[in-house]
């Protein structure tokens, strides 16, 4: 399989879950060895990853709150690059971190593929979050902010998805990304039992270099970013933790409510800010 940024040849670096991870010859991408598409979004991401737990969620609902100062906190993040303008949230879900920025002034909407989360939003938030996915994804206006918390990771085709983004910015609009970062210290000394290397679910590992080299060649220009700060519910770990480790027993003693600190040296946030008004050419990749 070709590199999914640049198109170049691969080689294998390990399996993880019984899927080859694979290193692009030329750019360095990590990626999965799987052909997605939507028929493949519409599979992984179903019903099951918001509360069937595995590499997913045992309930989604129980991080709200959390999610939603989550959006306070990167619009704050904002405010010293950008008066609260349009937006749109890739990967909403329901809606929680779309409804955190619109309470910090901006206005907006989310993309999500699951179409049960995207009602969730319109019946439980009164956030309008369409159903659909970046990569195939047909607006009639351009946006001030595109935010991807943690979501680039999940894309099946990075480079149609950031290309679209790059063509529904605003010119001197902003990209904002949250994800894992594969070159930190932790992905680095765990290599293939690092808990993100966990396909189907994750396909993309970036590090914080290679993903803006990356979108510098669309016109996406990096002006901040840095390590954020995370927490997640008991629920959720113990979900990742049995994924990665087998049942444990002992894993059943962490509270499903109890909001757990994350360390998060192998997180990193990024602000891009789109430079020109040249739209993106494949050739350019």
């Amino acid at each position: 399989m070709n590199c999914p940024l640049c198109n170049s040849a691969s080689k294998q670096a390990f399996i993880a879950k019984d899927i080859a991870v694979l290193d692009c010859d030329i750019c360095g991408h990590r990626f999965a060895d799987v052909n997605g598409g939507e028929s493949f979004v519409a599979d992984v991401y179903g019903d099951d990853y918001f509360s069937g737990g595995g590499a997913g969620y045992t309930d989604y609902a129980a991080e709200g709150d959390m999610l939603i100062e989550r959006g306070k906190m990167y619009a704050a993040k904002l405010r010293k690059h950008a008066a609260p303008g349009s937006m749109l949230d890739v990967g909403a879900a329901c809606g929680f971190l779309l409804k955190g920025f619109i309470d910090s002034g901006w206005t907006g909407v989310g993309i999500e593929p699951n179409a049960s989360m995207s009602l969730l939003a319109k019946d439980k938030l009164n956030v309008d979050v369409i159903t659909g996915t970046l990569e195939n994804a047909q607006f009639d206006r351009r946006f001030d902010l595109i935010s991807m918390v943690q979501v680039a990771g999940h894309f099946y085709d990075p480079a149609q998805a950031f290309r679209t983004t790059h063509d529904l910015l605003n010119d001197g609009g902003h990209l904002l990304i949250e994800t894992w970062n594969r070159g930190s210290l932790s992905a680095r000394v765990l290599g293939r039992h690092w808990h993100e290397y966990s396909p189907p679910s994750v396909l993309q590992w970036f590090s914080a270099d290679g993903l803006t080299a990356f979108l510098n060649e669309l016109g996406l220009e990096k002006i901040d970013g840095g390590r954020p700060s995370k927490s997640i519910s008991g629920g959720h770990a113990r979900s990742l933790l049995k994924y990665r480790l087998g049942d444990l027993r002992l894993l059943d003693l962490i509270p499903e409510k109890l909001m757990i600190p994350y360390p998060s040296e192998d997180l990193l946030w990024a602000l891009y800010r789109k430079s020109s008004r040249e739209t993106f050419s494949p050739d350019a990749a």
